[in-house]
Parts: C-alpha cells; structure tokens; sequence
C-alpha cells in the first residue's frame, strides 16, 4: 500500500501504538514503530525491532544490534518533537518512508528524512535512515571547539 504524492501528509501519532503480535504485515510494523517513536514510548518501539540480526545506518551513527540501538533511542529522543510523514511506499517486506522530523536543539527545526525499513517475520530486522546531516556535524565541530 502507498500513498499517492495528493493525499494530505499526516501526523504519526496514533493513541494506540499496537504490539509487535499484532500483525506480521510490513507497513502495520513500521507503521506502529513510528507511532512508539513519536509518542517517544521507545520500549514499545523497540519491541519492533528484531532481537538478533538488527541494522541501522544513518548519516550520523551505526548499530549493529537492537540493545545499542534501544539505548541511543533513550537518550537522543529527548530532542524529538514531531514526525509528519509526507510519503509512504511499500514492496514486499521493504517499507519507505518520507518524513518531516521536527526537532527541538537550538529552537525548533524540521528536517526532511528518508526511512527504509526491512521487516522479517513481523519485526524490522533493517533500518536506514538518509538526512541532511551537514548542520548536525557543524553543531559537533562548534562544541569540539568551544571544548578545546
């Protein structure tokens, strides 16, 4: 199931986040993820997620299993304002999503993000997520600096 470019974008942010058994349906899963995520309930997000074998790469880190991850969530969800999602595409287990990420580090700022999940068995084995990390690198190298 996709959404087409016309329809409305719309806000991931579900009452009921639903549980990973709910169903082994690709677009359910990362569509449940998403809504953990945005609500910042990471427990429930990370039931999403497969036990062994998890993935994630992003312009700005890299994990290579669940736990790792689960703990980077914790602390970087803090920031996390909103997600909008403007797209929505699926083939197979492979679900894609376009997002605008609103985050809150030095004022609120939303960033279009590219989503691309894997999901065996009901679980997302696989995420990456493509960004416009160069203002997130200089924000790094500003604070390296003002430390030195």
């Amino acid at each position: 199931m996709s959404e087409g470019p016309t329809e409305k974008a719309r806000d991931t942010h579900p009452s009921d986040p639903g549980s990973p058994t709910s169903g082994d349906d690709p677009v359910y899963v990362v569509e449940r993820y998403l809504a953990a995520v945005a609500t910042r309930d990471f427990p429930t997000a990370c039931g999403f997620l497969a036990e062994e074998g998890f993935q994630y790469q992003s312009p700005i880190a890299s994990f290579s299993d669940r736990d790792t991850f689960a703990d980077n969530m914790h602390a970087t969800g803090a920031i996390l304002h909103n997600i909008r999602t403007v797209h929505r595409f699926a083939e197979g287990n492979t679900v894609c999503h376009i997002l605008d990420v609103t985050v809150n580090m030095t004022g609120y700022q939303s960033q279009r993000v590219v989503q691309i999940a894997n999901v065996i068995e009901g679980r997302i084995s696989r995420l990456e997520v493509v960004f416009d990390a160069s203002s997130l690198r200089q924000m790094i190298i500003e604070n390296d600096n003002e430390e030195a």
